[in-house]
Parts: structure tokens; C-alpha cells; sequence
């Protein structure tokens, strides 16, 4: 699914009313069924809650007075708080309005809708079952100010749940830049499609759960605008999927020669090997420093080693080129990095495989650290490259600092893809693959519990064995972060934060087994979810 700029829907928008002739009112009252259905959806029967909506002045807010409009008819208790004068409410937002113009204690649509300023939002919320946010919308920069900021201080203190109107107040839908106190939303129920915003800087802390509703914008126009980044989703990564014919021998399902490990860290190597493995390959070949070959054989037996030249200290050495070309003539892909050390001799090796080698490469882990000194070696390989960067590693393939990267992931991501002429996956929350010629792809799998040592080992085996099976690297990019996301996340439903990365490897089976069945239509066309 593309990701777009606050100013492409902008212009969405704008064409949509001046030259296809759907009046904007249309297109908001399209807006807060949406939200509607959701809360239909995720917190029925609507007549037993009590829920406040806070209403900006703009269009957002009128997004906020027609779903509170729409709220009264499921006699839901209902309390409308806006963050601005009835002077200052103009447009489409003042249509909304009106029908909410009523005493305190009226009943015209069969329940209490009752206007009250945000100054005077109840110090404790407890009362409210839902809280509706349309305080700010797509437009806002810089910070939050005045009455709905306080409204926004003591929302953020509160447990209840929270629907963010298109994007949570305070967030720069461009940028993911969160103003201080900006929302956090559990939900945020988005229009047309999702903002680059949503997936960049603060914003993974702020929206939630994000859905996606049709109002009425443009889809044509939509498919044919070029964006540039797109969003990796179940829909996608179930047509990635590799296929094998039912007479195929190990050969035909993909070799994987990995090289990697260190005296301490034979588990880097196991961990990515089994990963190669539970991804669909038919062999992996683990080329390491003798010394660590018995635990390696023992942690994972279906696996075959190869004794490598190392140190006394038990690292790869330069030597070792000489004893791999045998090796990766008869593999489709190489995976390097995985465990192997920073020890100079190890990155000098690291080199000369990324010079050598004649077959696609994914590079992960301390072999990254080698790659700076030969950057137009790099650029210059006829075969492709995959890196796969953490933040840290990222920064040192770029000269910058980690915060750097993390404050513009996408932007970096982009230039060290075409600085290196490879694919890029950054990884983190919401991991952002490049391609040389500037395209992105967001993943929208994967959670906290990750943060464990080892993961990165298995995504490194997860798209290497793909790639063994597909051919195509960006095609393996997607699919592997995407599985390897998905894999943890089925781990996640059953060990929580207390998974390891053995646990992510073990899933992977059973994440290309759900990803290989059917897809199920959603319950309504014009709403779902962004997974």
C-alpha cells in the first residue's frame, strides 16, 4: 500500500471536490462514518459508553462534530469539548457545528450532546469510556498550544482509549515529529490512505493501531501518483511467497553459504543458519573458525560446516579467502556478518569476499564495519548487495551519528542505498527498506519483545534463505523483514516480552504456513486495518 505526503492528500482532496465535483462536506461526512463503523467494530454496543470527542477549530474538528452527530443516533452518552471560540470555526467544521449548537441537557438527536470549552476538561477522565481526538489534523507543525494542550496533558495521563481522527494531535504528518504532549493514540483511523508521518520519528509512540478508511478521494488518481514508499503488507508479502514444485530436491530449494562466527559467538551463525533453514532453503553450508565448529554442529545438526582459518583468538583471517571460492560456486547466495568479530584480519577477509564474490551477498553485523574503507567496492559489485544495518551500524556506514539516523530513517536509509549501490534494511520499529533507485518499503510487523540479542542473526538467515528461493533481492528484502516480523509476532502472542531469538527462528514455519493460506475479504470494504 503507498504512503503519501500530507501535501499529495492535500491535493486529493482538492481534486477531488474542484474537478470531480464531490462537495468536501461529503468527503467529511464520509470521514466520521468511518470512525463510526470502527468504534461499531471495536467497542460495541455504542449505547453503553460515555465518550468525549475533543474538537479543534478546523476541519478536523468538523471530522469530530459529524461523528458526534452520528454518535447520538446510538444514544450514546455523548460530550463535545472544543478548543476554540464559535467565532473561530469556519467552513465545512461550522456545518458540523451547528446541529451541536444546543442547551445544556437538550435532547434533539435522542441523547446530551453538551459543548463545552476545553478549559474545562475534567481533571480526571475516568468517567469517559472512549475519547474521540479531533483536535488537530494532517496541516499541524511546530506545538500545541492553549486549551488543547491542557486537554492533551491530561488525556496522555489517563488510561482510557483513545481514536486518533486521521492523525493523533501533535504529530507532523511529514515528518513523525511529535510536538511536546502530543497524543498518544491507541487507534488511529486514517482517510484515503496512510501519511509518510505515521511511520517516522516519535510516531510509532503515537498512533497505534492504524486504520485505514475510504471517503470518497480519488483511487485512480491515487494508483497513478507516484510516491516513492509503500507500506510491506500481509497482502504483499502472501504474492511474495516462494513456491516449490512437488518433485524439488534440496538443491532446487536453495543453497546458502554463511560465513561468520567467533570464539564466543557460535550462536550468531546457529541462530542465522536455522534461519536459512525454517525460511524454505534446502542447505546451508556455515563456513566458520575451527574452534567453534563442534558447538556449532551440536546447536543445530541439519545444518553442514566448513573449518575456516582463524587467530589464536579464534576470528576469521584473511586467509580464509583462499579456502571459499570452492565454497560459494556451488550456493546462490552468501550471507556474511553473523557473529564474526571486528578484529582487523576478520574485516580484511570481510573485504575481500565483498570484492571476490561472485554471488549475491547479505551482509549483516560487524562484516558492515569493513565497509566504509572499500565504499566504490561496494558500489562497483555486478551482483546484489542486501545490507542490513541496525541504527548504530547504520551511523558508522554513513559517518553520522545513531541519532541522526533515527531522526531521519527514511532520508538515510535512502542515501546509504544509493551510496552503496545495495538494498538497505534499516532495522527498528517500523524497519524501512531502500533501494538504489530511491524506492522504500515500510514494514508494518514485528514488537518489542524483538529486542533481544540474536534476532538480527535470524533476519540476516531469513532473507538470505529467500533469497535462494526467489532470485530477486528487493522481493526477498520484503518478504524476509516482513516473516521474520510476523515470526516474532506469533512468538510475542505466546512469551511476551520474554522471547529470545530461538523463538523468532522456531515461528518461521509457522508464519509462511499462516501467510500461505487464503486471504480473508475484510468485514468492511471500506475499512481495515494496516497490516
Amino acid at each position: 500500500m503507498k504512503v503519501f505526503t500530507a501535501q499529495q492528500m492535500r491535493e486529493f482532496d482538492r481534486a477531488a471536490t474542484e474537478e470531480y465535483g464531490i462537495p468536501s462536506i461529503v468527503l467529511m461526512e464520509n470521514a466520521a462514518l468511518r470512525v463510526v463503523e470502527f468504534l461499531e467494530m471495536k467497542f460495541a454496543p455504542l449505547h453503553e459508553k460515555k465518550i468525549v470527542v475533543l474538537c479543534g477549530k478546523g476541519n478536523n474538528g468538523g471530522d469530530g462534530f459529524a461523528i458526534a452527530r452520528h454518535l447520538s443516533q446510538h444514544n450514546t452518552q455523548i460530550d463535545v469539548l472544543v478548543a476554540a471560540g464559535q467565532h473561530e470555526i469556519k467552513g465545512d467544521a461550522l456545518v458540523n457545528h451547528k446541529p451541536l449548537e444546543i442547551e445544556h441537557n437538550s435532547t434533539r438527536f435522542g441523547t446530551k450532546i453538551i459543548p463545552i470549552r476545553l478549559a474545562d476538561i475534567p481533571y480526571h477522565l475516568e468517567e469517559y469510556d472512549l475519547v474521540i481526538d479531533a483536535l488537530l489534523g494532517t496541516g499541524f507543525k511546530g506545538e500545541i498550544h492553549g486549551d488543547a494542550q491542557k486537554a492533551a496533558t491530561r488525556l496522555n495521563a489517563s488510561d482510557i482509549p483513545t481514536i486518533a481522527v486521521d492523525i493523533p494531535s501533535g504529530l507532523d504528518s511529514s515528518s513523525g515529529e511529535a510536538a511536546y504532549e502530543a497524543i498518544r493514540a491507541h487507534y488511529t483511523i486514517t482517510f484515503a490512505g496512510p501519511k509518510r508521518g505515521m511511520f517516522c520519528r516519535d510516531a510509532f509512540l503515537h498512533c497505534g493501531e492504524i486504520w485505514v478508511g475510504s471517503i470518497g478521494t480519488l483511487p485512480a488518481q491515487m494508483k497513478m501518483t507516484h510516491t516513492g514508499c509503500e507500506c510491506i503488507t500481509r497482502k504483499i508479502a502472501h504474492e511474495l511467497l516462494p513456491t516449490r514444485l512437488i518433485d524439488a530436491h534440496k538443491g532446487d530449494a536453495g543453497r546458502v553459504l554463511l560465513i561468520g562466527g567467533s570464539t564466543g559467538m557460535s550462536g550468531a551463525p546457529t541462530l542465522a543458519a536455522k534461519a536459512v533453514l525454517k525460511s524454505g532453503a534446502g542447505l546451508c553450508i556455515a563456513a566458520l573458525p575451527e574452534p567453534i565448529l563442534p558447538s556449532f554442529a551440536a546447536a543445530f545438526p541439519e545444518a553442514t560446516s566448513h573449518p575456516l582459518s582463524c587467530s589464536s583468538q579464534g576470528s576469521l583471517t584473511e586467509q580464509a579467502a583462499d579456502q571459499l571460492p570452492a565454497l560459494w560456486e556451488n550456493v546462490q547466495v552468501v550471507a556474511i556478518g553473523p557473529g564474526i568479530s571486528r578484529d582487523p584480519k576478520t574485516l580484511t577477509l570481510v573485504q575481500n569476499v565483498v570484492r571476490e564474490c561472485p554471488q549475491p551477498l547479505v551482509i549483516d553485523a560487524d562484516a558492515l564495519y569493513a565497509l566504509r574503507e572499500i565504499e566504490n567496492d561496494v558500489k562497483n559489485r555486478t551482483v546484489p548487495t542486501i545490507l542490513t544495518p541496525h541504527p548504530g551500524e547504520m551511523g558508522e556506514l554513513m559517518g553520522i551519528k545513531t541519532k541522526e539516523v533515527q531522526e531521519n530513517r527514511i532520508e538515510t536509509a535512502i542515501a546509504c542505498a544509493q551510496r552503496y549501490n545495495a538494498i538497505v534494511l534499516l532495522k527498528g520499529a517500523r524497519s524501512i527498506i531502500a533501494l538504489p533507485d530511491g524506492n522504500t518499503y515500510i514494514n508494518l510487523t514485528g514488537n518489542s519483545g524483538m529486542a533481544s540479542g540474536g534476532s538480527g542473526d535470524v533476519l540476516t538467515g531469513t532473507i538470505a534463505g529467500l533469497l535462494a528461493q526467489l532470485k530477486k533481492p528487493a522481493n526477498a528484502a520484503r518478504l524476509g523483514v516482513y516473516l521474520h516480523g510476523f515470526a516474532g509476532d506469533l512468538a510475542f502472542a505466546e512469551k511476551g516480552n520474554g522471547l529470545i531469538a530461538g523463538d523468532i527462528a522456531e515461528n518461521l514455519p509457522r508464519a509462511l504456513l499462516e501467510l500461505s493460506k487464503p486471504l480473508e475479504p475484510p468485514v468492511n470494504a471500506r475499512l481495515w486495518k494496516l497490516e
